[in-house]
C-alpha cells in the first residue's frame, strides 16, 4: 500500500479527503479512512454525503487527470509506519473478549444477523448487538446529527469505558461504525476478517435469533 500511494504522489503528511460517487457506498470511503489512519496518515477525512452532496452544494467537478509523479517521503516516516495509528485492529481473541466483557456490534443486515434455523453456522457472534450502519445516514444522504448518532450508539451500549468492537461480512460496512465512533470520541475496534472466516471455523461459537443477548457475568450499560 505504501508503495502504491507514493507512486501517486501521496505521503503520510498529506491532507486527504475520501469520497464515493454514491452515498450507498459511503462505507467504502470509511474503510479507506480506517486503513489510512491505521497506516499512519495524519489527516484523512471523509466527505459527508459523497459526490452527490458536493454537487448539490455547487462544488466544481472535473475530468480525471493523469496521476501525479512520485514523491520522496521524509525519513521521519521511515519504511515502517505506525502499526496501529490509534485505531485498534481486532483479532479473534480480542473479539471473544469484547463480546463477553464489552460491546460487539454486528453491522450486517438483520437477516444475516438472525441466521437460518436449519443452518447452525449462520447467525452472529455470541452477545453481538445488531447495528446496521445504514441507520446512521439520513434521507438526504448525509450522516445524522451528532446528537442522533450519539443516541444511536448509546442505545446499543457502544459508548462508555468498555471496549467496543465491530464486524460485518467482510470488514467494509462495519468501518462506518468505526468512523462514526471516532467522530463521537469512542474508539471502536475493527474485526477486519469479520464473519466470513468465523462462520467457516467450527471451533468458534455462533448464536442465532433476534434477542439481544448479554453475558451474565458483566453489565456494561452506559450511565
Amino acid at each position: 500500500m505504501r508503495a502504491t500511494l507514493l507512486a501517486r504522489g501521496i505521503g503520510p503528511a498529506d491532507d486527504l479527503v475520501l469520497y464515493t460517487r454514491r452515498i450507498e457506498e459511503l462505507s467504502s470511503a470509511t474503510r479507506a479512512w480506517s486503513v489510512l489512519t491505521w497506516a499512519g496518515f495524519r489527516s484523512a477525512r471523509v466527505l459527508d454525503g459523497g459526490l452527490p452532496a458536493w454537487v448539490r452544494a455547487g462544488g466544481p467537478t472535473a475530468r480525471l487527470r493523469a496521476a501525479p509523479t512520485a514523491v520522496e517521503v521524509d525519513d521521519r516516516f521511515g519504511p515502517a509506519w505506525p502499526p496501529d495509528g490509534g485505531r485498534r485492529v481486532l483479532g479473534i481473541a480480542d473479539v471473544l473478549e469484547i463480546s463477553r466483557y464489552g460491546t460487539l456490534l454486528d453491522a450486517r443486515p438483520a437477516g444475516s444477523y438472525n441466521g437460518v434455523l436449519d443452518d447452525r453456522r449462520t447467525g452472529h457472534i455470541p452477545h453481538a448487538i445488531h447495528a446496521h450502519p445504514a441507520e446512521l445516514v439520513a434521507p438526504d444522504g448525509l450522516l445524522r446529527s451528532p446528537t442522533e448518532l450519539r443516541k444511536w450508539f448509546l442505545s446499543r451500549r457502544a459508548i462508555g469505558g468498555q471496549d467496543v468492537g465491530a464486524y460485518c461480512g467482510g470488514g467494509v460496512s462495519s468501518s462506518l461504525l468505526v468512523f462514526v465512533g471516532a467522530m463521537l470520541g469512542q474508539q471502536v475496534g475493527l474485526f477486519v476478517d469479520s464473519w466470513s472466516p468465523w462462520e467457516r471455523d467450527s471451533s468458534l461459537p455462533v448464536e442465532q435469533g433476534t434477542a439481544l443477548s448479554r453475558s451474565a457475568a458483566v453489565d456494561t450499560d452506559c450511565v
